[in-house]
């Protein structure tokens, strides 16, 4: 599962040096100067901006995926109780894949 900003980032190029994934504090592996579309004139007119791209080695994992699902739902539910329930659930799967 690949979200941006949930494990998966795109920067201006060595604006970071690392990063550590949002979702299960691994750190990133980094592909620096990929040529990509800035926007939708840059990709009409052919030109690209260096962007490096960060990713989590455990982003392809069915429990990173989980957990970034977890991550998503405690975000946008109003309910604190809720989100204390999906922190809980949280923790608890981070745990059982040795993330601590």
């Amino acid at each position: 599962m690949k979200i941006k900003g949930y494990g998966f980032f795109i920067t201006e190029p060595n604006a970071y040096k690392s990063l550590e994934c949002n979702i299960c504090g691994a750190e990133c592996l980094v592909e620096r100067n990929l040529p990509a579309k800035s926007g939708f004139i840059s990709a009409m007119a052919r030109m690209d901006e260096p962007r490096d791209k960060f990713s989590c080695p455990n982003l392809e994992e069915e429990w990173h995926g989980q957990a970034v699902k977890l991550v998503m739902e405690i975000e946008k539910t109003p309910s604190k109780r809720l989100a204390q329930l999906m922190q809980q659930d949280l923790e608890d799967l981070l745990h059982e894949n040795n993330i601590h």
